[in-house]
Order: structure tokens, then C-alpha cells, then sequence
């Protein structure tokens, strides 16, 4: 997301979370210290201490920051379409461009989640969460006849789920992958996310012997 401030004190900490998001992304967590923060900061070391008492505490304040939700929530919440299908096509979309804005989320995700076991992420979900049930809400409302009975939080679950795997498989193989894994990827994803991998059986033809 981008940056703003306007006092001085609002300056510095925009400054540290900046570099810090940099070097994180650049050197990973453990390989960068707060010292390095603070010179890539244009600070003293006391400095940046006077606004953070910790690297982990610097960690999560860039976590929440950085996090692309400030801005995917109300495109979700926006998104288009004459269908359920066609609704979260558009939904996908908007989302994708989104992450593609921001090339270190992932970083920051595996950080979170390999050096933290996702402690700052329950923050963040105790706010994702109930703005997600709110939008599926609306979309239920919108299309009563084509959405079975799912609980909304699991709605927004398995959501969250198809869009951290179609990033995720897009990081780990994409680049050296055959045509046919990126190809309409997807739209691959959103369909069978919406109606599984089995073929529909045929209806029965009735029997006029």
C-alpha cells in the first residue's frame, strides 16, 4: 500500500517501515537486524528505537501495513458480474492485480508464517473476517437460488484458500511450467473451485418400453 504522512514523527516511522519492508523482503527476516534498518532509514540507532523496541515489532507493523487486504477488501466488495460465476471471475481479477502490486507479499506471508506460526495474522483476520461475512452476505442476498447453504466464514475461508494457492502455485512452478499450467489458470481455478473436478452425470433418459 502507499505510504502517507505528514508530521515529522509520521515521516520517521513511514521511513523505518519502508526500509524495513525492503530489507525484509531483500535478506528475510533473520538476515536483517536493526541496525541495518535504521541506516537504510537515514537514522540513528537510537532513533529508530525511540519508535520500535524490537525487530519483531517492526516485523508486525510491516506485516500490517504492507498487507494488500486495504485494498482487496473493498475491490471484492465492488466486483462485477451478472452471475455467481462471472461475479467472482471479476472478484479474482481485481485481486490479482492487486498482489502483482505488491511482489513482496508473499515474502512477508512465509515470514509471518515459518518465524511467527502466524501470531500477527490474528489481528489481521479479527478484522478480514467479519468484512468478508458482510460481503457474502450481500452476495447471497443477491443470488438466494445460486448459492448453496455454506456458513459465510467458511465461504470466506475456502475463498482465502483459492486465492493464497493460485499465488502460491504461481511462485513455487510457475516459471519453468509447461503451457498448460498457466493457460487460463485462472479462470481454471474459479471453476473448479465453484464446481469441483467431477463430471455431472447425465440425467437418466426415461424408459418407453
Amino acid at each position: 500500500m502507499a505510504l502517507t504522512a505528514t508530521t515529522r514523527g509520521e515521516l520517521t516511522r513511514t521511513a523505518i517501515l519502508q526500509a524495513a519492508h525492503d530489507l525484509f523482503i531483500q535478506q528475510g527476516y533473520h538476515g536483517t537486524s536493526m541496525r541495518q534498518i535504521a541506516q537504510k532509514a537515514h537514522l540513528a540507532l537510537g532513533g529508530l528505537y525511540n519508535h520500535f523496541s524490537s525487530k519483531e515489532q517492526v516485523f508486525e507493523a510491516v506485516f500490517l501495513t504492507f498487507h494488500p487486504y486495504h485494498e482487496v477488501l473493498p475491490l471484492i466488495a465492488n466486483a462485477q458480474g451478472a452471475t455467481v460465476e462471472q461475479l467472482f471471475q471479476d472478484a479474482m481479477q481485481r485481486m490479482t492485480l492487486v498482489v502483482e502490486e505488491h511482489p513482496g507479499f508473499l515474502n512477508l506471508m512465509f515470514i509471518e508464517l515459518v518465524e511467527f506460526k502466524s501470531a500477527h495474522s490474528r489481528q489481521l483476520f479479527n478484522n478480514l473476517f467479519p468484512q468478508g461475512q458482510q460481503i457474502v452476505k450481500r452476495l447471497a442476498e443477491s443470488f438466494p437460488e445460486q448459492l448453496r447453504m455454506i456458513p459465510e466464514l467458511m465461504v470466506v475461508r475456502t475463498f482465502l484458500g483459492l486465492f493464497l494457492g493460485y499465488f502460491l502455485t504461481q511462485a513455487a512452478l510457475d516459471p519453468g511450467a509447461p503451457l498448460e499450467f498457466k493457460q487460463d489458470a485462472m479462470q481454471y481455478f474459479v471453476d473448479i473451485y465453484l464446481h469441483g473436478v467431477l463430471a455431472k452425470p447425465e440425467p437418466a433418459r426415461p424408459d418407453h418400453s
